[in-house]
């Protein structure tokens, strides 16, 4: 980790996720907790987050394709330029009149899509401007800045809304992105693919998807892999919609208790950021990810079956530390397997078919937490995370293998390996079978003994 923050272009691209991630969850938290208490119903947020899915459903993949076709830093600098735009006139607006529902949805629209833009973007750079090696701590680090900016965000956002109002955290959130734009331009990049993104041909968002759904068939293991690993990552966007309902009618404590549980949730997440490699180095990635979510299902039981503020708020803890968990090591092996001319339309991929599930649950738990209360919605969001623990103990019994644990680079944009490529790989001919071979190993147990474990 220090060798990597020694690099000024990390530091930069650190600093300015720190500021762009501060904005997003003050925006987020406060729109989330004004749209409940002001309606006194979950109904409203609950409608907001479905179409919202939706909208990102059929976004995911254009972007997936802007992302592997553009360069990643001149998206990431529009993306924080028209966020300041738009957050900032909002803001400057709640100063002389008050704010009407249309206005918090379209602020709600705007921040989901800057986080459905941002994330896939960042670990495309990630990929194609840092060493291989790096990748595990460069996504520790990059966590660990997220997660604290998400506990300062969880901090200020109860502060402010409860002393200044809305209009306040909106324009820090503005502010935020303007910081974020003016550290991401300094930053040294050259758009290393483009010379394969002139000669490649051009195909629709439809054809980007067929895509991105062929090769994740060909890939044995990828696809449950991805499912059941996003888990953790579906259950937190769903409890968004489950946690202040929570807080506020099943537990019936004041914004402090929200507030308390974002900073808590945070303070796991950094920890996890910390000392997940140093876990998966001791148990392996299976057992690190498995033990993830399997804490994670059991941490949404006990939430329900202890119905208190303050163990909602320390139980939060195991929830950041979980989610956090399956994420850095999701993030890592994907970036190993998956060749870097790719990894847009792969992970926009995987969003889409996270936003179905994210549509499915949020269209149930509008519908019935309002007469149920949130927490059947955190038993039934347990279940699915159990079930994920399964998939997840599977799934990377294929990908681990040392058969099966690299991949060839597609010659072009689009263009998938041959049943020829593929043999290649399986017999270690290939440069990328080599460099995964190397990386693989250091988040597990030794080969064998891997293996015979997963059997």
């Amino acid at each position: 980790m220090k060798e990597v923050f020694s690099n000024p272009n990390f530091r930069k691209l650190f600093l300015s996720n720190l500021f762009s991630g501060f904005g997003q969850g003050m925006s987020m938290i406060g729109i989330s907790w004004y749209l409940v208490d002001t309606t006194g119903s979950a109904q409203l947020l609950g409608s907001t987050m479905f179409i919202s899915a939706i909208l990102m459903f059929f976004v995911g993949p254009f972007v997936g394709t802007v992302i592997d076709r553009f360069s990643h830093k001149k998206i990431l600098l529009l993306m924080n330029t028209g966020a300041f735009l738009v957050i900032g006139l909002l803001a400057v607006w709640g100063f002389f009149g008050s704010y009407t529902e249309g206005m918090l949805i379209a602020i709600f629209f705007a921040t989901t899509l800057v986080y459905q833009i941002h994330y896939p973007t960042q670990s495309a750079l990630v990929q194609e401007n840092f060493d291989e090696k790096q990748y595990k701590h460069i996504n520790s680090l990059l966590e660990i800045e997220g997660q604290t900016a998400s506990m300062l965000a969880g901090a200020a956002a109860g502060l402010a809304l409860k002393w200044f109002g809305l209009h306040v955290v909106l324009l820090y959130d503005a502010l935020s992105y303007l910081l974020a734009f003016l550290l991401l331009y300094r930053i040294e990049y050259t758009f290393t693919l483009e010379k394969l993104v002139e000669t490649s041909p051009r195909t629709g968002w439809m054809g980007q998807l067929r895509q991105s759904l062929t090769y994740v068939k060909e890939r044995r293991g990828l696809f449950l892999f991805g499912i059941s690993a996003l888990m953790p990552f579906i259950a937190v966007m769903a409890g968004n919609l489950l946690a202040p309902v929570f807080v506020s009618r099943d537990l019936a404590v004041d914004v402090k208790f929200y507030s308390l549980h974002e900073m808590t949730y945070a303070i796991g997440a950094v920890a996890a950021g910390f000392l997940i490699a140093a876990v998966t180095r001791r148990w392996g990635d299976t057992a690190a990810l498995v033990g993830s979510i399997l804490l994670f299902a059991l941490t949404m039981i006990a939430i329900v079956v202890i119905p208190n503020g303050w163990v909602f708020v320390a139980l939060s803890t195991l929830m950041g530390w979980s989610n956090a968990s399956a994420r850095l090591i999701r993030q890592t092996l994907l970036m190993v397997i998956v060749p870097r001319q790719f990894m847009g339309r792969l992970l926009s991929f995987f969003q889409a078919l996270g936003m179905i599930f994210r549509l499915l649950l949020l269209g149930l738990f509008t519908l019935m937490i309002d007469i149920t209360g949130a927490g059947i919605g955190y038993l039934i969001l347990a279940g699915l995370l159990l079930l994920a623990t399964l998939g997840v103990y599977v799934s990377m019994g294929i990908l681990l293998r040392p058969s099966a644990g690299s991949q060839a680079f597609p010659a072009e944009i689009g263009a998938l390996p041959s049943a020829t490529a593929a043999a290649a790989v399986a017999t270690g001919t290939t440069a990328t079978a080599t460099a995964n071979a190397a990386i693989l190993p250091t988040c597990t147990p030794a080969a064998s003994e891997r293996t015979a474990s997963d059997k």
